[in-house]
């Protein structure tokens, strides 16, 4: 660990500030965190302010650098000063001074207080999170580190995105690779060996947070069983279950979560009209009153095609009379497809099994 005891003071030579370390904060990948006060400097740096040492350059020009991009961007934490100090001319230390969040990192803050968040007031901050990511992204670049740990709670309960030690720029059309990240919040296709971060991995982790506040939980992570259980709206709950179920079709970046947010009270979608079968592309959902692979045999004698999953080519989807899901909007697959397809312009009926019987002869 990088030590630093109470009481010592950090110069940075060039500006001519000084930082008195106050107490040992924690650590991670990036190094050692400190409570600090400014000693003498500027007024531009509050007194009481963190002090975060290291030895690793790489990681350090990754912080100064997208924390001087993003500066004063509202939902991130703001960093004010970055140098090298070598005490004594040893191995310089490389030294960032940022925002002190008086409540600490959400992992901690969760712990202490483990009620559910309220659904209006963890959506405001996931849209203010989102915002400050959908800049990041907008310029190319991913995160990869959205965890509990590397977002703060500041003393007016409102959160924070921090740690850009391990962000990274695409270059062109490249992917970044994945190659840092925390294992235990990344997305199960990273997990499982996927050679490149995409920013649909960071929205994975955001979803993962919304999903953690409103459970109350911030020590792992939330699936999508328990999603649906979640006291939210069904629309909550579809944009959750879009954000941390299969990789190929989460929302492709923060822009596209933070629209999906921002639209509010969405009308229930209506049963499509539907007079023939005849050409279509059909797929089936839900808990059928008959037996499914009759219903597929009735569909292809009136002339459709039946196929297993939801794709670009579906029609129709046949929504089964006897399964509460379309009902409670606790969306499976096949139902959260339909609406990707939407997003990306292609609208499929959605039919309840009593207008297919009728529309097959039964």
């Amino acid at each position: 660990m990088l030590w630093l005891r109470p009481g010592l003071i950090v110069e940075d030579a060039i500006r001519r500030r000084t930082y008195r370390v106050e107490k040992f904060l924690g650590q991670g990948g990036f190094g050692a965190a400190y409570q600090a006060i400014q000693v003498t400097g500027t007024s531009s740096v509050p007194r009481a302010c963190v002090l975060k040492v290291t030895i690793d350059g790489a990681t350090w020009h990754r912080e100064a650098y997208f924390g001087h991009l993003l500066r004063h961007v509202p939902a991130l934490v703001e960093v004010y000063d970055s140098f090298a100090w070598a005490p004594g001319g040893r191995t310089p230390l490389y030294c960032l001074i940022s925002e002190y969040m008086e409540a600490g990192d959400l992992d901690a803050y969760l712990g202490r207080n483990s009620a559910p968040w309220p659904e209006s007031r963890a959506r405001r901050e996931m849209v203010r999170l989102l915002r400050a990511l959908t800049m990041m992204h907008e310029s190319g670049a991913v995160h990869r580190d959205i965890t509990p740990r590397n977002v703060f709670v500041a003393s007016n309960g409102g959160l924070k995105l921090g740690d850009f030690g391990i962000a990274l720029h695409r270059l062109g059309r490249r992917e970044v690779a994945a190659d840092a990240f925390a294992p235990r919040y990344a997305p199960k296709a990273i997990q499982q060996g996927a050679k490149h971060w995409r920013q649909a991995d960071d929205v994975h982790q955001i979803g993962q947070l919304y999903a953690a506040l409103l459970a109350g939980v911030g020590s792992r992570k939330i699936t999508a069983k328990e999603v649906k259980n979640l006291s939210c709206s069904p629309h909550t709950k579809s944009v959750l279950q879009r954000c941390i179920g299969l990789r190929r079709k989460c929302f492709a970046r923060a822009a596209e979560m933070l629209a999906a947010l921002e639209v509010r009270d969405q009308p229930a979608r209506k049963a499509a009209s539907v007079r023939s079968l005849a050409g279509k592309r059909v797929v089936f959902t839900g808990t059928l009153s008959i037996r499914r692979g009759v219903a597929q045999k009735l569909a292809r004698k009136a002339g459709a095609t039946v196929e297993s999953r939801v794709s670009h080519s579906t029609d129709i989807v046949v929504l089964g009379d006897q399964s509460p899901h379309w009902i409670a909007e606790k969306k499976g697959q096949k139902l959260l497809d339909v609406d990707h397809e939407a997003e990306r312009g292609h609208r499929i009926a959605l039919v309840k099994e009593s207008r297919f019987l009728a529309l097959v002869g039964r």
